[in-house]
């Protein structure tokens, strides 16, 4: 199925060629006519989250709970607080409950785009965008109770990760006029690369923090052994976009629309394609 929607996309944005040759006379007819624009732009973006549970800190992921308990120190003053306040001797004899379904929080991309003009109503586009997202949830320590109730102590903890996302969009824009002045709508098709980097995987308990990343061994006083492997991945996707221009003057535009993605950001262990959506404003000069 994948591999289908993949060759659609492809055929689709394939197609126009064909008109666009048969149009060339147009840039005679047009003594304005100008073929490259640049744009800035700026939206939110929402992250699929399906790749989030990649740090959640299962025993099956790469970054893993039991990293945290490497680092006596981080056990030693976890206990103590634990203790004093619910009477429990170990953490370590705790079960944990993890989250299942963590997301990402709405974040902030930002973007710059360049296009060359085939025609006034037809562009090919190169498309940047760059976007910090956090995935976060709960985790619980489960402790049997050592009083009279029956009840257990759950303690409740955070757990998140943080990720840089440098996304790479190649494909084709095609313009059409509507009928207030000024005013044109659009729809894109492309392709999408997209490099992702983790920088943190971390953990809260009781006010403690920890990493869950693999540093090595613990060496009291000497601190870890190694440092985190830098984790990052490369992914691959198809992109679709709708949205309006509104024509400020012969060189300047506004664009308001979205994006959506069907990708696969391909952190280890979270290889499936979803989709991720990004709504954007961009500003648009013609250059030369």
């Amino acid at each position: 199925m994948k591999n289908v929607v993949i060759a659609i996309c492809l055929a689709l944005i394939l197609l126009p060629f064909q008109g666009i040759a048969q149009n060339r006379s147009f840039f005679d007819e047009d003594d304005d006519f100008r073929r490259v624009r640049i744009g800035l732009g700026a939206g939110g973006f929402f992250a699929g989250r399906h790749p989030a549970n990649f740090y959640n800190g299962h025993p099956n992921n790469q970054n893993k709970l039991t990293y945290a308990w490497r680092n006596s120190i981080f056990v030693d003053n976890l206990d103590s607080r634990l203790f004093e306040r619910y009477a429990v001797i170990s953490s370590r004899y705790a079960r944990v409950e993890l989250p299942e379904r963590m997301t990402y929080r709405p974040a902030t991309a930002v973007s710059f785009r360049a296009s060359l003009h085939l025609s006034r109503y037809a562009s090919m586009f190169l498309n940047f965008n760059h976007v910090n997202l956090t995935a976060t949830d709960v985790l619980v320590l489960v402790f049997p109770n050592p009083g009279t109730i029956t009840e257990p102590i759950r303690v409740q903890g955070r757990i998140w990760g943080r990720e840089a996302r440098t996304m790479l969009d190649v494909g084709f824009q095609w313009v059409d006029d509507l009928e207030p002045r000024n005013w044109q709508w659009f729809y894109e098709l492309g392709l999408n690369v997209t490099n992702t980097r983790v920088r943190e995987n971390m953990i809260e308990i009781e006010g403690l923090r920890e990493s869950i990343m693999d540093r090595g061994t613990f060496h009291p006083g000497a601190g870890w052994s190694t440092v985190a492997v830098p984790e990052t991945a490369w992914g691959v996707g198809i992109l679709g976009a709708f949205g309006f221009r509104y024509v400020i003057n012969p060189t300047a535009s506004l664009d308001f629309g979205a994006i959506a993605y069907l990708h696969d950001i391909n952190l280890p262990g979270y290889t499936r394609f979803h989709t991720s959506f990004n709504l954007f404003a961009r500003l648009n000069f013609l250059m030369f």
